[in-house]
């Protein structure tokens, strides 16, 4: 049998292609590869890495909040706690307050009940008192008309000035509970009186105010009328308790210089007194402080006495 020849180029051939190929596989395998990648995969790997960075700035912002919102919690709890103590200061305070008032009404209902206990005695005294302490003699009661004679004769010794003085002062000491009414005589030449309301008023201020006008402007004239005027007041203030006549002088016949007969006036008027009215008298000038024995001085005694009231002179 003939032995078939072996061809060495074909094997040699083959050994330089092997080693070829294992050099490059040995290449591949130990050289980084260079391909390019695709751009889809690059962004997304792009947003993934953007992802990753907005990922950690919101962790880092999120403690930043919550460590700002600790802080704040912090505060609002210091904040709360100042609160509280200011509060328990103030409910203190107010509870202090409040047991203070509670004295101070307390106090305060003492004092009302006191004062009105004086109230009460205070009007009790005055109503049993005719008239205020400084005036010097008492009235019967507070309804009173002052009756004044002007004649010409009050101008001497200016008495006249004295009537107004003595007036203003007492009716300044009297109180609202008072009602009066001024009559003055004569009334010039023709009339033989003159009043300021014709009807007893409470003294009010505005009253006070309107006496002491009257009384300012009253000028001595004429003669001394005195039982036309005390007729006419008898007969006009019936619910008066007290008349009080002030006059320098002995009664005339009407506006004349003829002299009236005293004792016979002195009666009229203690006639004509049909409601009781207590009648006071003042005799006003020096007269009446030297002669006891005139008949003007005797004359307002007189009435005085038949009235149950009282007579003085200054």
């Amino acid at each position: 049998m003939k032995r078939r020849e072996t061809n060495i180029f074909s094997i040699a051939f083959l050994d330089l292609l092997s080693g070829a190929l294992g050099a490059v596989i040995i290449l591949y395998v130990a050289v980084p590869k260079s391909k390019t990648q695709d751009p889809k995969i690059t962004e997304i790997k792009a947003k993934e890495g953007h992802a990753r960075d907005l990922n950690v700035e919101s962790k880092v912002d999120m403690k930043s909040d919550r460590d700002a919102k600790f802080n704040e919690l912090e505060e609002l709890k210091e904040n709360v706690s100042n609160l509280s103590e200011i509060i328990k200061q103030l409910k203190e305070q107010n509870n202090q307050l409040t047991k203070e008032k509670t004295a101070t009404a307390a106090q305060i209902e003492k004092l009302s009940k006191k004062i009105n206990q004086t109230k009460k005695t205070v009007k009790k005294d005055r109503d049993t008192a005719s008239l205020p302490v400084d005036v010097g003699f008492k009235f019967k009661g507070k309804k009173i008309v002052f009756v004044i004679d002007i004649s010409g004769s009050m101008f001497q010794e200016d008495k006249i000035g004295q009537v107004k003085a003595g007036l203003k002062m007492l009716i300044t000491s009297m109180n609202q509970d008072f009602s009066i009414d001024v009559v003055s005589f004569p009334d010039g030449r023709s009339k033989k009186h003159r009043r300021l309301w014709s009807k007893l008023k409470p003294l009010y201020p505005e009253n006070k105010r309107k006496v002491y006008q009257y009384l300012q402007n009253l000028r001595p004239y004429g003669a001394t009328p005195t039982r036309d005027v005390m007729e006419y007041v008898l007969r006009r203030y019936s619910q008066a308790t007290d008349i009080v006549l002030l006059s320098d002088g002995a009664p005339t016949r009407g506006n004349t210089n003829k002299m009236d007969d005293i004792f016979s006036v002195a009666q009229i008027i203690k006639n004509r007194n049909y409601y009781n009215i207590r009648i006071n008298t003042v005799g006003v000038g020096s007269d009446f402080l030297s002669d006891t024995n005139n008949p003007k001085y005797i004359f307002l005694n007189r009435v005085a006495k038949q009235n149950n009231g009282f007579f003085v002179g200054f």
